[in-house]
């Protein structure tokens, strides 16, 4: 199997590994990490509630709609759309950048809520390289590395506070991640709402191509409440 056709469990398995909470066929991410969690094949669903705390939530990453296991019942299915850059096409840059450190979450998780790139926690950071741009020391743009597996690496929480946008920052932001994962010998991806056209035409003039639909699915204890109103709202 591609490990892009089941990119959260290679990541768990592998560069990942020391995040992982559970056991085969079912592991998943700390919930302050990541709410990511992976199925080793499709019939492992059932065991699911393993790796779900009582009030707590996972996102697996499917081919279909999932059903709900016994005690579970799934929130939220929706579609996302991979793409690979095989051929990785970045913009100059032109801004002066830096990594994120945990000296940094507050900022970014403003930064996040604002502008939903996806879900992100105060430990998400622990997933990889960030890498943000400031203005007056204040974060305005940043984009970082999300599911890292053996020859992959996604970037993920490509975002700019809205005072910034149509400065080409986020063109840049996603520059200055995929060259370092081209440094490194691995191939870029990432994921965006099918629908989000302007974000694709601008990972698709970096040389993203569309790769794989996958269908989303938000599941949590049977009764509880969640909010999922964030979970790839604008990505």
């Amino acid at each position: 199997m591609h490990p892009l056709n089941n990119p959260v469990w290679h990541a768990l398995t592998s560069r990942h590994a020391h995040l992982a909470q559970g056991r085969a066929p079912v592991l998943r991410y700390p919930p302050e990490v990541s709410p990511f969690a992976a199925l080793e094949t499709s019939d492992a669903v059932e065991r699911l509630g393993e790796v779900i705390p009582g009030g707590g939530n996972a996102l697996i990453w499917a081919d279909a709609v999932l059903e709900a296991p016994d005690g579970l019942e799934r929130l939220v299915a929706f579609p996302v759309l991979q793409l690979i850059a095989e051929d990785f096409r970045p913009t100059a840059v032109t801004i002066e950048t830096r990594q994120l450190t945990p000296q940094d979450v507050p900022a970014i998780l403003t930064l996040t809520e604002l502008t939903r790139p996806g879900p992100f926690g105060p430990r998400t950071i622990e997933k990889g390289y960030f890498a943000g741009t400031f203005d007056d020391g204040r974060l305005v743009a940043m984009a970082g590395e999300r599911m890292c597996l053996p020859g992959f690496t996604e970037i993920t929480a490509i975002c700019t506070h809205p005072d910034y946008q149509g400065q080409g920052l986020a063109r840049q932001m996603m520059a200055v991640i995929g060259r370092r994962i081209v440094a490194e010998g691995r191939t870029p991806f990432l994921h965006s709402l099918p629908d989000n056209a302007a974000a694709i035409r601008v990972y698709e003039s970096a040389g993203f191509k569309p790769r794989k639909m996958w269908q989303v699915n938000l599941f949590g204890r049977a009764g509880a409440s969640t909010d999922s109103d964030g979970y790839f709202k604008n990505k």
